[in-house]
């Protein structure tokens, strides 16, 4: 069933819409009703219906307003738009940002049930190129772990793909919004270069070209600034021929996409093997370990503001700033056991690093509370507090909601936040927090009018790759394989 929601600020209005339709026979169901466009905002952000009928005149925020919103959070409900006002205006400006359908008041049921056919048919053949990406994703997720060893030459002629040049790439691109072209094709060359594209993720797209490095070098250039001019930012791998793994590439063009998070003023980053900053560095982290040792707060702190300043300066790539970070972590389990503390830091790969923090400063914030929390600074914070924390995450563990979110609404610091998390739980915040979505995932699969792209919107993920290594890490099995078992 695809659900509904009726939104009019006039009751009587609701009441009629909803009582004129046989909505269970048409395959749909209403989930709910709002009477002004901030009500209306809220549950389709909760409960993201399928389909929003919305009158254009509502106070809060208008039906053109709503609509806005609903593209502005990239949210897929297709919406009818309904007013009393014929004038073409109205129905331009709505069709222009996208609604399904406009249809005057006094609504007619034929034309609103000819409207719900006309949608139903087109989200069934939406759902059917859905399930055709998601096998496809399913597939490009195998190969593309880290520990396949899939070569480029066997991952092409399986497909019965010939390419005549012999250097090959993968760009990782990253867009504003999921509009972008179909994914999973190979084109014909233009100037010297052939590419395969993929969809892996939401917003992301990658490209596995195909080229001649020293025949033809600026033909690939040329395709950048020709083809990926939207792209909000881009990640190059390193150069390889046919007997490289593919896994290797896709891994150094995300590792370069992920390096936005250390260099966010960079556009396109192109991946370089790994400069030995750890061991140019690690002077400075035997410092920081001495001064732990000799319990010395305050410069452990002043430490590690230079670490952060020097690792910005450098413009390392994240996979180096992930290894750096862990050997500071290494420090934290040498001199702090878990019987001195609860305290929330765990060893990272690049991946999680991205996802967790939004800044090498707010990571090394972490880093300095944890430190900051040895000394026994934080506040004493009630048990009613700890309760209205977790009925918090509880009700919005779909949401991107990071510990430096919790910090400043709950008015402590993220150390203690994670202190908390990992005292009252048993788990750490983001183990917390994942085991809610899987399992929230787990039941949303039983549900097959639902694809595997919605249920990972639903549970509060973007990126499909992503979700299906946590899934099939927790659960031993892709999402795909798990629906059909």
């Amino acid at each position: 069933m695809h659900t509904v929601l009726i939104a009019d600020d006039e009751p009587w209005v609701v009441y009629r819409i909803r009582e004129m339709i046989e909505w269970e026979r048409l395959g749909f169901t209403v989930i709910g009703e709002a009477h002004n466009g901030l009500s209306a905002l809220e549950i389709i952000l909760e409960k993201k219906p399928d389909v929003v009928i919305s009158d254009i005149r509502m106070p809060g925020l208008n039906g053109i307003e709503l609509l806005e919103q609903i593209r502005f959070h990239d949210l897929r409900s297709n919406v009818i738009m309904i007013s009393g006002y014929s004038e073409f205006e109205y129905a331009q400006k709505a069709l222009r940002f996208g609604a399904f359908d406009y249809l005057l008041k006094q609504v007619d049921k034929d034309k609103l049930t000819d409207a719900l056919e006309r949608l139903k048919a087109t989200l069934a053949e939406k759902q059917k190129v859905q399930k055709g990406l998601e096998l496809l994703l399913d597939d490009l997720f195998e190969i593309f772990e880290s520990d396949e060893n899939v070569k480029l030459q066997n991952f092409l002629s399986s497909r019965g793909i010939d390419c005549e040049y012999p250097h090959f790439r993968f760009i990782s691109c990253l867009y504003q919004h999921s509009s972008f072209p179909d994914a999973g094709e190979t084109q014909p060359a233009i100037s010297g270069i052939r590419y395969l594209r993929f969809r892996t993720g939401q917003n992301k797209v990658s490209f596995l070209i195909n080229y001649d490095e020293l025949k033809n070098p600026t033909g690939f250039l040329d395709f950048i600034s020709g083809h990926l001019s939207d792209a909000r930012c881009i990640g190059i791998s390193g150069i390889g021929v046919y007997s490289t793994p593919v896994a290797k590439l896709y891994q150094e063009s995300d590792i370069a996409l992920c390096s936005f998070f250390t260099r966010p003023e960079s556009r396109i980053i192109e991946y370089k093997p790994a400069a030995d900053h750890a061991s140019v560095l690690m002077g400075t982290i035997l410092q920081i370990e001495v001064a732990v040792r000799e319990q010395k707060p305050e410069q452990v702190n002043r430490l590690l503001d230079e670490l952060s300043a020097e690792c910005k300066e450098r413009s390392m790539q994240i996979d180096q700033l992930c290894a750096l970070y862990n050997q500071i972590v290494l420090l934290c389990y040498k001199y702090y056991s878990s019987t001195d503390a609860d305290y929330e830091i765990e060893y990272m790969n690049y991946d999680q690093m991205s996802r967790q923090y939004r800044s090498v400063k707010e990571l090394f914030g972490k880093l300095k509370a944890i430190f900051r929390q040895q000394t026994g600074e934080e506040p004493h914070i009630s048990n009613e507090m700890v309760k209205k924390i977790i009925e918090y995450i509880d009700a919005n563990f779909a949401e991107d909601i990071m510990l430096v979110d919790l910090s400043k609404k709950f008015h402590i610091t993220v150390g203690y936040v994670s202190a908390l998390m990992k005292k009252e739980t048993g788990k750490t915040y983001m183990e917390y927090v994942m085991n809610k979505r899987l399992n929230l995932a787990k039941e949303l699969l039983q549900d097959t009018s639902l694809s595997i792209q919605e249920i990972v919107e639903r549970v509060g993920y973007r990126d499909y790759f992503h979700f299906n290594k946590i899934f099939k890490k927790y659960f031993g099995i892709t999402p795909g394989k798990f629906r059909k078992l």
